[in-house]
């Protein structure tokens, strides 16, 4: 009997020192860093916010150290270190993919990129990670035309866009698919400043002095084709649609 009761305690002992050691390692945590809101593609950190721009904001209100258990920590996760070492790495370090509140912040973190060289206020330093060498910015006013919303832009910053005009050479009106897969770098007031080529760009300025309707449609996120399409004639439309012709 005395015998039963000691294995009973050794059994117990046993049980306990397994369940303590799995709640001691379940239970271990680590200082990461942490989004304390959802941060949008387009913002600017910095270690104060004396520049008027909204696109700016301060690290300490976009990042906090975050205390979570060790197991659930990512392999490439930046550990918190101090609040100065985190000003330094993060300072004027643009956002190029969204943070959604609580993620954690990686090493060298894909999601932001370092502030570009512009000078102060230029939309250059928005999203340098955008503007590949030898490209440039230009502005399309989709006020009350083609593209718009409520007199707003039907596209955003991210988006991805096609430019169909009509256009009438020697007389013959025909409707076509033109600049595709154009990126939306930001969105002014009621213009969109798109990234483009020199060429395109100059392409882009015929089309708006001289189309009769240059407009904007937006891509389904991922779609990078390009459209091969045929020009859309009043003889196209007329078979396509079974227009009359007869009065």
């Amino acid at each position: 009997m005395l015998l039963g009761v000691l294995l009973a305690l050794a059994a117990g002992a046993i049980v306990i020192y397994i369940v303590s050691t799995a709640v001691g390692a379940g239970t271990q945590t680590t200082t990461v860093i942490a989004a304390t809101k959802d941060l949008p593609a387009g913002t600017i950190l910095t270690v104060d916010t004396t520049d008027p721009s909204k696109h700016y904001m301060k690290i300490s209100e976009a990042f906090v150290p975050k205390q979570v258990t060790a197991s659930f920590v990512p392999q490439n996760a930046l550990p918190f270190i101090s609040a100065d070492q985190l000003n330094v790495k993060l300072n004027n370090q643009v956002i190029v993919g969204t943070f959604y509140a609580g993620d954690i912040l990686r090493q060298s973190d894909p999601r932001m990129v370092q502030l570009g060289t512009g000078a102060a206020g230029s939309l250059t330093n928005l999203n340098p990670a955008q503007l590949p060498k030898n490209s440039i910015l230009a502005a399309f006013d989709v006020k009350g035309g083609g593209g718009a919303v409520n007199s707003k832009p039907l596209a955003a910053p991210g988006d991805y866009i096609d430019f169909i005009a009509y256009y009438c050479p020697k007389a013959v009106c025909q409707s076509q698919t033109t600049l595709q897969n154009i990126y939306v770098y930001t969105v002014v007031g009621n213009s969109i400043v798109v990234v483009l080529t020199y060429k395109q760009a100059q392409q882009l300025q015929f089309l708006q002095q001289s189309a009769s309707a240059l407009e904007i449609v937006v891509r389904k996120p991922g779609d990078t084709e390009q459209a091969d399409t045929d020009p859309v004639t009043e003889g196209k439309i007329v078979s396509d649609f079974h227009f009359t012709t007869n009065p």
